[in-house]
């Protein structure tokens, strides 16, 4: 657990790990101690919610910044872009992005919901 620090809530000092196990690929237990004053023993577990893989595309524009993009931002030099909007340019722009499927109509969501259940009553 490098790099994760924890204070003690009596002393404020900082917290040393005795033993830690990995219960599972995303959690993390361990018993812990302060050295500072001595009155912490406790149990540790942590755990990875909310998981998201990021999606990476390539961005030329930042090769001419010579701020960050935060500073671009805030100078109003950039217009901020929430990511859905990204891949929407992206998709528009249909340069990098053709492993994304394109968005279906309501029509065809329908139809293949229909298949689906087709399917599902045959497979019984």
């Amino acid at each position: 657990m490098a790099g994760l620090e924890i204070k003690c809530p009596f002393c404020g000092g900082s917290a040393g790990i005795r033993t830690s196990e990995r219960p599972s690929l995303l959690t993390v237990q361990a018993q812990i101690y302060c050295a500072r004053c001595g009155q912490l023993k406790a149990d540790f577990v942590g755990q990875l919610t909310n998981i998201k893989r990021a999606v990476f595309i390539d961005c030329p524009e930042a090769n001419s910044w010579e701020k960050t993009e935060n500073e671009l931002l805030k100078e109003n030099k950039l217009a901020p872009m929430s990511n859905e909007e990204r891949i929407k340019q992206l998709k528009a722009e249909n340069t990098q992005l053709s492993f994304l499927p394109r968005e279906k109509t309501p029509v065809e969501r329908i139809e293949a919901r229909a298949n689906l259940n087709r399917l599902n009553r045959f497979s019984q």
